[in-house]
């Protein structure tokens, strides 16, 4: 099994708590998506139901039987559901839940996760809540949510939150070395903007990432030509408007990271950034015209615009504050 990378400060307070027996009944893990919120979660889970000798250590201590049964997949005290679109119903969600009111089979507590918690059901969010408003002891929850504002503020105020950051570019390499992964995968780690789920979407993607990449660095170039063939292409396809504006920030905001040092092209990466963070509001929320607005993500890159930018940095408006005000 290859072993848990990142978020070292986190889970090692976790397992603290554990070890002193003062972990909170419901826990929240909040962050990205795609960077092993769901696997801090299953840590934990393990930790709990070890019954090593002389108290569990993080992650178990992968000797006992529990820790075996955890491995296998057939641990009768841990439950775990997903929601979302093809992910758990409602039904699913009780009988989960029923199985919890039942005293532990092994040990002494029982583990329910509740991974992407953020997509569930109005319905599903007050039935979780009644079971976190009156807990058994011998129960614990994880609820594991990219957006967590879109669950109720009631069901929030019952989990106490751990917020996870995104992982760094060395833990997202020793992942990929583990998983076996080739140089031009390695290569891709720079865009995948500390999340591994993202990187494993930009994988699927290769052929589109590496346009991406080409008609930024064209747009650097001033080659206004290229740049709105390119923003005409994309923003006529629309089923694959949202991709492409996630590749275009991750395209420019490692742009940025490259040329830190460089204040006349921070300059321009900066604004460029700003304006592509702007735009998955704009497009995908607000339904502004694609087109118009990879347009002018496009023409922001340009390397002629860093002298402009550089001597007046205030007086030019983003995206956001040019279409909306």
């Amino acid at each position: 099994m290859n072993p848990l990378i990142g978020h070292h400060t986190q889970r090692t307070a976790l397992s603290n708590l554990v070890i002193e027996e003062r972990l909170p009944s419901s826990l929240l893990f909040t962050g990205a998506e795609g960077i092993g919120k769901c696997l801090a979660a299953r840590e934990l889970a393990k930790q709990l139901l070890c019954q090593a000798d002389g108290g569990a250590p993080q992650g178990g201590c992968g000797a006992c039987k529990p820790c075996h049964l955890f491995e296998s997949g057939n641990h009768p005290d841990l439950q775990q559901i997903r929601f979302g679109a093809d992910g758990a119903s409602v039904d699913d969600l009780r009988e989960m839940l029923e199985r919890l009111s039942l005293k532990p089979f092994m040990g002494t507590r029982k583990v329910a996760i509740f991974d992407n918690a953020d997509a569930i059901s109005v319905i599903g969010a007050n039935i979780i809540l009644k079971t976190l408003e009156e807990p058994r002891p011998e129960n614990f929850f994880i609820l594991v949510a990219a957006t967590p504002s879109r669950l109720p503020q009631t069901l929030l105020s019952r989990c106490q939150r751990w917020f996870f950051d995104r992982l760094s570019r060395e833990e997202l390499e020793k992942i990929l070395h583990h998983r076996g992964a080739t140089d031009e995968e390695l290569k891709l780690a720079a865009l995948a903007d500390g999340s591994i789920g993202a990187l494993d979407s930009i994988k699927a993607q290769a052929d589109i990432a590496d346009e991406v990449v080409e008609i930024v660095e064209a747009a650097w170039r001033g080659d206004s030509a290229r740049v709105t063939r390119a923003a005409q292409e994309w923003g006529s396809n629309k089923s694959g408007i949202a991709e492409r504006l996630t590749l275009l920030r991750l395209t420019i905001r490692q742009k940025l990271l490259d040329h830190a040092n460089n204040p006349a092209a921070a300059a321009v990466w900066a604004f460029a950034l700003q304006n592509a963070l702007d735009a998955q509001y704009i497009v995908l929320e607000r339904h502004a015209n694609p087109t118009l607005i990879l347009l002018r993500i496009l023409q922001s890159c340009a390397q002629r615009n860093a002298p402009l930018y550089q001597l007046t940095p205030n007086s030019h408006p983003s995206l956001a504050e040019e279409l909306l005000g």
